[in-house]
């Protein structure tokens, strides 16, 4: 029996453009120019956004140093001698020994793979077009909807490794109930629970929504749509949400008024927390004047939530291309719980870290996503925005950062997404093996040499481009740009597999 049926035997399920201004990129090999979903042009020399300065330079060195965890005592693991699970997990196909209680060791949910707060079982839908997908690595994505309506995707990255700079033509599974009507529209964040339960955040990053409050849950078997929690917000949209198993809650960032509210899976709100004031309420907040249908103001916006190791780590948007700041970089900040229950601590916020300009620009754009790799180095992906509700491509890309001495440092620009360089579009996970890949969601990965991919880039941890890196459209439709309508991302976590470890103490 495979690892991820093991799992389920376990109990554990087993993955627009906005109005405003247009671009247009030539790429200089084929004199082939680029496009936003607007139609509008931009002139910007050699296929590179001329404001971010010169194409990034490609590191392929890998000076990690991996690290990994070893198995939570209680749980046998045990090789059948199977090949390992492709260029993604690469992991060998174990059989998990049910502990006593029938489930794996952990607290709340969390199964021996998410011992630090990283989430994610696979989805197992009952659905007969998912049966190809079942056992099989798979990550989920968000998109918003084009001719075929579909925001959300179900992607096999398993299988031997593909053929570096070229197109991947990976199996995509959409469900029919998957499109933006079932979800009032545009969506961005997503995250998925230990059961393998999938949920989305309504957004206008890159869209309209009717909903903009919702968070919604997409079940692990049946696939069906629900409305899982409406929080106080008229206008602006939700940004990201993260599941942290240690608590079974959800953490979501508003961008009406700033706040991260901690939601339990009943769709209760547990608490809140305002960055910038340091305020902490326990159930929903009692602002004046909110919601106001207005953004809240930039250095007042959280926009990426991750859980890890007994901390929340956030991304605040102070500046974007739209809006250049001499003084205020963006920035990553953490914060710890008070207990186990997950509440957020005011008094612990820290500053881990800033977002440099790319390639010395005096600029930066928002972080949309974080993750921890197996390594235990933390990923930040930029999403290129021109305004609150404006999105455009290729001044972004994937920071990579270590701590060093009790500070997370950026390694320089290690991960180049896309032939046109620094097409980040805001969305970036791993897996936890060792040797493992970095899946980054991005614009013009291919562009016309032969094929138009926009999608998900696979990188090999360490870094590198195109060259070395798995390109899949995500939509399998190849002819046409689909710019600025990648979402965000995230991969389903193996039980088996080696949690991030914590953060070194400096």
């Amino acid at each position: 029996m495979g690892l991820f049926a093991n799992l389920r035997r376990l109990g554990v399920g087993v993955l627009v453009s906005a109005g405003g201004l247009a671009m247009s990129c030539s790429d200089p090999g084929s004199g082939a120019t680029e496009t936003s979903q607007s139609g509008g042009p931009l002139t910007t020399g050699e296929g590179n956004d001329t404001t971010a300065g010169a194409p990034a330079a490609t590191s392929n060195a890998d000076s990690n140093g991996a690290t990994t965890a070893s198995d939570d005592a209680g749980t046998t693991v045990a090789s059948t001698g199977a090949p390992p699970i492709i260029f993604d997990v690469g992991q060998m196909d174990v059989e998990i020994v049910e502990t006593s209680s029938g489930m794996p060791i952990g607290p709340g949910s969390c199964r021996q793979s998410e011992a630090y707060g990283a989430a994610g079982a696979f989805p197992a839908f009952e659905d007969p077009a998912y049966a190809p997908f079942i056992d099989r690595a798979v990550l989920v994505m968000t998109s918003n909807a084009l001719n075929q309506g579909h925001v959300l995707r179900v992607i096999d990255i398993d299988g031997p490794v593909p053929v570096p700079d070229l197109n991947h033509p990976a199996p995509i599974y959409t469900n029919p109930a998957w499109t933006s009507a079932a979800f009032g529209g545009s969506v961005f964040g997503i995250t998925l629970d230990s059961s393998g339960n999938i949920y989305v955040a309504a957004t206008r990053v890159y869209g309209n929504t009717s909903t903009p409050g919702t968070i919604y849950r997409v079940d692990a078997i049946t696939a069906a749509v629900s409305v899982l929690a409406e929080l106080p917000n008229q206008g602006p949209g939700l940004g990201n949400i993260n599941y942290d198993c240690h608590s079974e809650t959800i953490y979501a960032s508003n961008h009406e008024d700033g706040r991260i509210y901690q939601v339990d899976l009943q769709g209760n709100i547990v608490s809140t927390y305002r960055h910038s004031t340091g305020s902490v309420t326990m159930g929903p907040a009692n602002d004046p004047g909110e919601p106001d249908g207005l953004f809240t103001e930039l250095g007042d916006r959280v926009w990426a939530v991750q859980s890890h190791a007994g901390r929340l780590y956030y991304s605040v948007w102070n500046e974007d291309s739209g809006r250049q700041s001499a003084t205020e970089d963006n920035e990553i900040w953490s914060i710890a719980y008070i207990d186990d229950a997950g509440i957020p601590d005011a008094a612990t916020a820290e500053l881990e870290g800033v977002v440099p300009g790319l390639n010395n620009a005096i600029y930066s754009n928002p972080v949309s996503d974080i993750s921890f790799a197996a390594t235990g180095w933390m990923l930040a992906a930029e999403r290129t925005m021109l305004g609150d509700a404006q999105t455009l491509a290729h001044q972004s890309t994937t920071y990579e950062y270590q701590q060093v001495n009790g500070l997370w440092q950026v390694q320089g620009t290690t991960y180049v997404v896309g032939e046109l360089p620094n097409s980040s579009a805001g969305g970036v996970d791993h897996d936890l093996a060792p040797d493992g890949y970095v899946w980054m969601t991005g614009d013009a990965l291919d562009f016309y040499t032969p094929d138009v991919v926009y999608g998900v880039q696979g990188t090999p941890y360490g870094g590198g481009d195109i060259t070395n890196s798995t390109l899949i459209d995500h939509d399998a439709e190849i002819t046409q740009q689909d710019k600025t309508v990648q979402g965000d991302l995230e991969v389903p976590i193996p039980g088996d597999a080696s949690p991030p470890p914590p953060p070194p103490q400096g």
